[in-house]
């Protein structure tokens, strides 16, 4: 796998900056780049929204996205970044849903897709999916996303099929697993096989010569209209925003001793920690935060028995609230359910082969690199950097409270988190 970013320690520039696009299969880069002066990155995944705000970008349009083998852009970076004044658009694909969803908030959406989506006319996401060739050929497109199926057979009504066949045609490639759908297929089906020749000679010249690549159709519409500020200025919804750091501060004090900061410093003296156990508390944390998210994208659960497993290794403070505590102990017990999976696939009888190893490939199936780094160096920038570098909801301060108080050195803190 080839890494996405090489990640560096770069600062918030002041300098302004072109718009960042994300486009893969639904537009060649090369004829994107004839509407808008831009930077173009590839199909956007979890964590790319948080990246482009640290590096500068105020202005952003999302049009690719990662469906499947990433996690897929989440929705709170989203948000986060209409919080911190940044403009987003979307279109097309991952675009368009996310700003169907977001619309209400301040991100713009553009085309018919868009639409379709906001309006309710479509709501499964695999609508727009498809598989798509690597990025050294240009991202070139293996299947045919349904909306643009949908769009090519509307033109076909009423010349050559009724409305009932239209609704008949899409309801059979939706049937099919999004990589399975073309127009090939569609053809070949029985329904279509049925038709008296003419019939179907006239439908497989209007796939072939008049099909219509409706995310293609957004995907232009989108970038036009940011290069020439059609919007103007950013919508802003009705429902109140939060940036995450604002947002994850406030619920940290929520567990501050006597009502105060939620220095961690502070905290592990507190509670009786040195630097050096304080230092590698957050490594743990860190890293079983990553053995989690690597067992969630394998699908793997917990159950009800498997966090009370986790509960009796701790000593939680009586009367501590669950609701506080319940989050950490169920990331640890999905850290060992990752733990337990890894030494079946590796076929290792040890117990635990080590976070690195689950770290490192964490990090290498999601396409995180970091210089000339490999292996357990890798593994230990990553722990280090800390889940909220990758732009997850993450602040150390929230899980190490939950973690001195299952650890029985939470007591002085109790009188606080349960008032």
């Amino acid at each position: 796998m080839f890494p996405r970013y090489q990640f560096a320690e770069a600062t918030k520039t002041t300098t302004p900056m072109l718009p960042l696009v994300f486009l893969g299969p639904t537009l060649p880069q090369k004829e994107g780049a004839a509407l808008l002066a831009a930077e173009f990155r590839g199909p956007a995944r979890r964590g790319d929204i948080y990246r482009a705000l640290f590096e500068g970008y105020r202005t952003i349009v999302l049009i690719d996205g990662e469906f499947h083998g990433a996690p897929s852009v989440w929705q709170r970076e989203i948000v986060d970044a209409l919080a911190e004044g940044a403009a987003v658009h979307g279109a097309s694909s991952m675009g368009a849903l996310r700003a169907a969803e977001l619309h209400g908030l301040g991100m713009i959406g553009h085309g018919r897709i868009f639409q379709w989506y906001r309006d309710g006319v479509l709501d499964a996401d695999d609508e727009v999916a498809l598989t798509y060739g690597p990025a050294e050929l240009g991202y070139p497109s293996l299947s045919e996303p349904l909306v643009n199926i949908r769009a090519t057979l509307e033109t076909a009504v009423p010349d050559i099929i009724s409305r009932d066949a239209l609704r008949e045609l899409v309801g059979l490639a939706r049937a099919r697993y999004f990589p399975q759908r073309s127009f090939l297929a569609l053809l070949a089906s029985d329904v279509v096989a049925a038709w008296p020749g003419e019939r179907r000679a006239a439908l497989a010249r209007l796939v072939t010569e008049r099909r219509v690549d409706q995310k293609r159709l957004d995907a232009v519409a989108a970038l036009a209209a940011v290069a020439g500020n059609a919007d103007g200025a950013r919508p802003v919804g009705d429902m109140p925003v939060r940036s995450l750091w604002e947002h994850q501060r406030l619920l940290a004090e929520g567990f501050a001793p006597d009502g105060g900061g939620v220095d961690a410093a502070a905290m592990a003296r507190r509670a009786g920690l040195s630097a050096d156990e304080l230092g590698a508390l957050r490594r743990e944390l860190s890293a079983s935060f990553f053995a989690a998210e690597w067992a969630r994208e394998r699908g793997l659960t917990v159950t009800a028995e498997d966090i009370e497993r986790e509960r009796q290794h701790c000593h939680a403070a009586i009367g501590y609230p669950d609701r506080r505590v319940a989050p950490l102990l169920e990331r640890r017990a999905l850290a060992a359910r990752a733990a337990q999976a890894r030494c079946e696939t590796v076929g290792n009888a040890e117990s635990h082969p080590g976070w690195r190893a689950i770290v490192h490939d964490w990090a290498c199936r999601n396409g995180i690199a970091h210089g000339d780094l490999a292996g357990d160096a890798l593994a230990d920038w990553v722990i280090d950097a800390g889940p909220a570098r990758f732009g997850y909801l993450w602040y150390f301060e929230v899980d190490l409270l939950a973690a001195l108080h299952l650890g029985g050195r939470g007591a002085r803190f109790r009188s606080a988190a349960v008032r």
